[in-house]
This record gives structure tokens, C-alpha cells and sequence, in this order.
């Protein structure tokens, strides 16, 4: 399955649903943020060169001393202590989900951050947190060094003591010895302590820029509506599976689309050609139009194929009311229309239409009449008739009839019927009937992959061959 077909079956199915799933969280949580103030918020920056981020470079030590501040900046003991100090009625573990801490580039330079509805009381906390968070790292990072540098001390002062009291000799030596080491040794220390550093403070607590975050907070409710909405809308799609387009439905069911109903005339009238092509290719002598969605079709959509199929609307008469006249019938027919003509004011009857007859160009006296003046209130037309058998076509005069021309006798010229394929739906089939049917599917804009099988199986049972589909725009029910 292509990626086109997957999309196009989620959105043209269930459109409906993830427009509700987008707009209705989006507008709720825009409301419910509307009325609320955002809270303050400040913001202090901390070096922090010892530790962890000493022992690390780049991205390594900037996560290291990020970790460093947060680690220290959240403590329940440390913010207890604060906001003691503060005489602040404020909870350490709500304060610690207020406080952010992120990193400045590259460097050990990090950004402490604590929002609180009182502008005065997160500035007062961020300065106080940022000053307890440095005091911990510098304990933290030269307590170890520092225990150890009094630990030497201690043993070169006993040292010392022991030299002063002793005799000269191996053991005053052995006693120099250990004094070398360890004066050594506290040497080491004190040069690792300078070069650890200091945590401090690099900016002092300042308000932090006004943000409101009513507009991310709706855009993020409205993205996680239209995911959960795109989720359902493919376990809908699993449970009941489409297909999207009449030209996709055409190819699942291996057969041309043959045109969409409901377009100008140009495109209803070859419409109406390509199912009669298809007719006549599959040898069928009628058309039954179901429905790919499954179910009865509506009347009005198969009086539009009927009508396309159909043509030109010609009136369909009995073969009896229109046949080849026999010469004596002919003749027949002119005297009678003569003799009639002479009656009834000298004008013979032509396709319900007046027509000058033989005496028609004389006036009073027997004097010509102006041909002209005879025939002016007659206008030309032309009429075909069709019908199941043979069929006639007349013509009146174009221009002024002679007298000559109107004793003439009219000219009866057969033309080629044209059979009329009925179209039915399959409701209206008569299975007695003898007749051999062509299917013609009409498919809408989604069609149901159930609704296929209801199609093939209807050509397998029937044995009749599935001329095509026919698209139509609305959804089709029945």
C-alpha cells in the first residue's frame, strides 16, 4: 500500500474526526488558560568550574555541571533551610518542581531559574537558592581535600614531636623520611585545592522576561489532539477498511472508470458512450447500476445514468406509428392530403407543421399568389424520429415553395434506429428475464473494501461481466 492511498484513506474518511479531535482540546485548553496570570519568574547564573564538570569537556561537562546545580538546588534539606530563613510560607517540594537549570553554550556557566506567583518572593528565592547551591558545591568539592590536608597536618605535627625528643641516630632518620613524604603529600593536596576552584556566582538574581505560555500550551494541546485523533482514525481504519477515490476502487475491481455523473453535458453525453461502448463490447443488452457502497441506490442517481445513457432525450414511438410507406399508400396518402388541402384551405400537413399545397400559389381568380407572402409565416425545421424499427426523417422547405414543388409528393427517406439499452438498477431486475445484463458500479468518494465484495460477489453469482465505475462526488446513500 503507498503512502498517498494510507493518507488519503484517513483524511478523506475520517476528516470529520480529526478536525474534532484538533479543534476541541485546542479551544479547551485556550480557555482554560485565558483566565489564569502566568507566574514571575527570576533567573541567576552559578559557575561551576570544580567537580564533575572539571573532568569533562563540551557537551560532557556543561550535562555535568547542569546535573552539579540541579542536584544541589533541589534538595529538600537546602530549600527547607531557605525558606526558613526567609520566613516564606512556601513547601520545599513545590519550590523544587518551580526550579529549571540549563546550561549557556558550552561552558560551565549555567542558568538557575524559580517561578512563583509573587514576583518578590522568586527573586528572594532564587537569590538565597543560588547562594546555599555554591556554599554545597564548594563543600562538597574541597571537603575530601580538605580532611585529608588536616589529616596530614596532624601526622607531621606528631612528627615533629617525636624528632624533638629523640636521640640522633637510625631512628631520627626514619623520622626525616616520613616528614619528607608527607610534607610531600600536603603539597600535592594544597595544589590540587587552587586548581579545583570555586563555585560562584557569575549574575546575580535578576526577573526574568515575561512569558505567556497560553499559546504554546494550546498549540501543543492541539498537536496531541490530532495525534490521538490520527490513532483512531487508523484502528477505525483496521476495523473497517476503505478505499479512497473512484479511480483506486476502479483498479481494485480491474475495470475502467467510465466517467462521473453530475458534470457538465459534454461529460454526462460521454459518459453515456462509454457505457454503451461497454455494453455492446460485453455483448449485454441491458444495464443493471449498483452500488459500491453495498445496499439500494438512490432513484435520482440512476435517473442520471438512465438519462446519460439515453442521449439526447429522443421520444421513443412504436415501430407501427412510423414505417416506409408502399407506393399505393403514398399515393394513398397524397390524394387524401390533396383532397384535404382543398378542404381545409389548401395547405397539406407535414410533421404537425402546415405546408403549401398545389393551389396554395393561386389567389382569387386563379391568380398566383407571392410565394413569398405563402411561406412567410412558416419557419424551417427538421424532425428525426426513432424508434425500435425503421424510422423516417421529413424536412420542410428552406425557403418559398413553388407550385410545382407543392404538388411534388412528399419524399419519405428511411433512416438507421438506434436500440435503446435500458438501464435499471438492480433492485428493478427481473431474474426470469432472458436477458443478458452489464454491471456499472457506482462508486463515491469512499468506498467501503466490503462493499467491493459485495460486487464481485454479485458478478460471480450472476455471471454478468462488470462493464465498469462510474464516480459521483456525494457520498451515496441508499
Amino acid at each position: 500500500m503507498e503512502l498517498d492511498e494510507v493518507a488519503a484513506r484517513v483524511i478523506r474518511t475520517y476528516w470529520a474526526l480529526l478536525l474534532v479531535a484538533t479543534v476541541v482540546p485546542l479551544v479547551a485548553v485556550y480557555m482554560l488558560m485565558d483566565g489564569r496570570t502566568p507566574p514571575a519568574a527570576a533567573q541567576a547564573r552559578v559557575v561551576v568550574p570544580g567537580g564533575a564538570a572539571a573532568g569533562a569537556a563540551g557537551d560532557n561537562g556543561v550535562s555535568a555541571a547542569v546535573s552539579t546545580v540541579k542536584a544541589f538546588a533541589t534538595g529538600h534539606d537546602l530549600l527547607a533551610q531557605v525558606i526558613r530563613s526567609g520566613r516564606l510560607a512556601r513547601d520545599p517540594d513545590k519550590v523544587a518542581k518551580q526550579i529549571t537549570v540549563k546550561g549557556l553554550g558550552t561552558s560551565t556557566v549555567v542558568e538557575l531559574s524559580v517561578k512563583d506567583p509573587d514576583p518578590a518572593v522568586a527573586l528572594k528565592l532564587t537569590q538565597s537558592i543560588a547562594t546555599e547551591t555554591v556554599h554545597d558545591i564548594n563543600t562538597s568539592n574541597q571537603s575530601a581535600i580538605q580532611n585529608q590536608l588536616g589529616q596530614i597536618n596532624q601526622q607531621i605535627t606528631a612528627l615533629e614531636k617525636q624528632q624533638a625528643d629523640a636521640s640522633p641516630g637510625p631512628p631520627t632518620d626514619r623520622i626525616l623520611t616520613q616528614l619528607t613524604d608527607l610534607r610531600a603529600s600536603r603539597s600535592d593536596l594544597r595544589t590540587q585545592l587552587s586548581t579545583a576552584g570555586n563555585a560562584s556566582i557569575a549574575q546575580p538574581a535578576i526577573a526574568a522576561p515575561k512569558t505567556d505560555p497560553k499559546v504554546m500550551m494550546t498549540a501543543v494541546a492541539g498537536l496531541g489532539g490530532l495525534v490521538l485523533g490520527i490513532l483512531a482514525a487508523v484502528v477505525a481504519e483496521m476495523v473497517r477498511p476503505t478505499v479512497p477515490g473512484q479511480r483506486r476502487v476502479a483498479r481494485r475491481l480491474d475495470v475502467p472508470l467510465l466517467g462521473r455523473l453530475g458534470g457538465s453535458p459534454a461529460e454526462t453525453a460521454a459518459l453515456g458512450r462509454r457505457i454503451l461502448l461497454a455494453a455492446r463490447r460485453a455483448g449485454a443488452g441491458q444495464v443493471t447500476v449498483v452500488s459500491a457502497q453495498g445496499g439500494p441506490l438512490p432513484a435520482e442517481l440512476v435517473s442520471q445514468l438512465a438519462e446519460a445513457v439515453y442521449g439526447d432525450r429522443t421520444r421513443v414511438v412504436p415501430s407501427a406509428s412510423v414505417a416506409s410507406p408502399s407506393p399505393a399508400s403514398a399515393s394513398a396518402s397524397a390524394s387524401a392530403s390533396g383532397s384535404s388541402g382543398s378542404a381545409g384551405g389548401g395547405k397539406s400537413r407535414l410533421n404537425g407543421r402546415s405546408r403549401p399545397s398545389a393551389t396554395d400559389g393561386e389567389g382569387e381568380g386563379g391568380e398566383p399568389r407571392d410565394a413569398g407572402a405563402a411561406a412567410s409565416d412558416e419557419t424551417p425545421s427538421s424532425t428525426v424520429v426513432r424508434a425500435a424499427g425503421p424510422a423516417v426523417m421529413t424536412r420542410e422547405a428552406d425557403g418559398p415553395v413553388s407550385p410545382l414543388e407543392a404538388a411534388r409528393p412528399v419524399e419519405a427517406r428511411p433512416v438507421e434506429a438506434r436500440a435503446v439499452t435500458p438501464v435499471h438498477a438492480f433492485e428493478d431486475v427481473d431474474p426470469s428475464a432472458d436477458v443478458r445484463c452489464g454491471v456499472v458500479a457506482v462508486a463515491g468518494p469512499v468506498t467501503p473494501v466490503a462493499g467491493l465484495e459485495s460486487v464481485r460477489d454479485l458478478v460471480a453469482a450472476s455471471g454478468w461481466p462488470l462493464l465498469g465505475v462510474v464516480a459521483t462526488s456525494r457520498k451515496i446513500k441508499g
